[in-house]
């Protein structure tokens, strides 16, 4: 059977051979007025033909794949991030790290992503490695900072993050964690001008503006606190501290009911009214803390504990109250 595939073969090849003879033959000579050097039609299509036949071989030459680089295991990587895993993140990072070892962006990344793990130490010497090769690299500085602001080292974060923003001002979340460092240091009205420098870069952060409402809060800003709130309730909806925040702001203001839907909105109607209870009881209304806190053991049972708690020191704060 093998034998007649191979005769089979060689007879079509036979016949292919004699038909493209045959055409270039009445090609060539079907005009017996004009030789084939002074038939242009025919120059044309022989020139057609070459073309065609080169573009056939290229196309049929198999392509040599370049072999990846350092860069492309860097997207690689990137992707990965994008994809939120960032185990094979790591695992790319590290073989671009391989090929080009004083690559300082992937340095940096895989410095954010050690940090993100909680391994501060190994971090730190991703950062360190970027500065020997580049002392003027921003972001390792930035990295520096986040260093030393996890080990509570507030004063030096301070310093390194400064040193990032004079090397490069649009590092928005260098400014975005000296207001953090401020907020630590109880210097709130400091912490909301390094917010607002954050946002003017980055306006789209829910974060950012959730962050600018504590220091306001904290600063007795009530109002300003609430539109940072609410701003950031607008650009991401679904994140429960903004609502909780809000609600306690709302709960400064005076309005309750809608502290409540606010709370509300941060978790279940029980846990809204136990927190409702508590900012009555910070306004040392007890009384309507403890119908507050009642009210949470009535819709949930389950809630009775930490709402019974409240309960009794609402109560118990009531009583020391009455002269």
């Amino acid at each position: 059977m093998d034998e007649m595939k191979v005769n089979l073969s060689h007879f079509v090849m036979a016949l292919i051979t004699v038909f493209s003879m045959t055409g270039f033959t009445s090609c060539s000579w079907g005009d017996k007025n004009r030789g084939p050097l002074e038939d242009s039609g025919y120059n044309k299509r022989l020139g057609l033909q070459r073309e065609k036949t080169l573009a056939t071989n290229e196309a049929d030459t198999p392509k040599k794949i370049p072999e990846p680089d350092a860069e492309q295991m860097e997207k690689l990587g990137d992707q990965y991030i994008r994809q939120g895993n960032p185990n094979m993140a790591f695992i790319y990072y590290d073989k671009a790290i391989q090929m080009d070892p004083k690559r300082s962006s992937v340095h940096y990344k895989r410095g954010s992503l050690f940090l993100s793990k909680g391994m501060i130490d190994d971090a730190d010497q991703e950062f360190d490695i970027i500065l020997k090769n580049d002392a003027k690299y921003a972001l390792a500085y930035e990295g520096k900072g986040r260093v030393a602001l996890s080990h509570g080292k507030l004063d030096d974060s301070k310093n390194k993050l400064e040193q990032a923003l004079k090397l490069n001002p649009d590092l928005w979340e260098a400014y975005s964690l000296i207001g953090i460092i401020c907020d630590r240091q109880q210097k709130f009205k400091e912490a909301v001008l390094y917010y607002h420098k954050a946002i003017a870069i980055n306006p789209k952060s829910a974060d950012l503006f959730n962050n600018l409402g504590v220091s306001y809060g904290m600063a007795g800003e009530y109002e300003k606190a609430l539109q940072a709130y609410i701003t950031a309730a607008k650009l991401e909806p679904e994140i429960d501290k903004i609502y909780s925040n809000m609600g306690l702001v709302l709960g400064k203001l005076g309005r309750y009911d809608e502290a409540l839907e606010a709370f509300k909105k941060a978790g279940d109607e029980a846990s809204a009214y136990n927190n409702l209870g508590c900012v009555y009881m910070a306004g040392k209304n007890y009384r309507a803390a403890i119908a507050a806190f009642q009210k949470a053991i009535e819709v949930n049972p389950r809630f009775y504990v930490k709402a019974n708690e409240n309960l009794k020191i609402a109560e118990s704060m009531m009583k020391a109250q009455v002269p």
